[in-house]
């Protein structure tokens, strides 16, 4: 389990819980949560996290 501070977005400052929380309120694609967080938008490096957090949350 990831800590809900933990930096995923490091470009953007965008903690674990922020993409969390942009997934429960509908962001359910990696589009919509850089539209909702802007996590994913400038470098791509965290885009593989990104889906691995997207797919755990839709899961459940």
């Amino acid at each position: 389990m990831r800590d809900h501070d933990e930096i995923i977005c490091h470009c953007q400052g965008i903690t674990y819980e922020e993409i969390v929380n942009a997934i429960h309120n509908g962001a359910n694609t990696i589009e919509k949560i850089g539209d909702a967080t802007e996590a994913g938008i400038t470098c791509g490096s965290c885009i593989e996290d990104l889906e691995e957090i997207l797919e755990e949350e839709l899961s459940k």
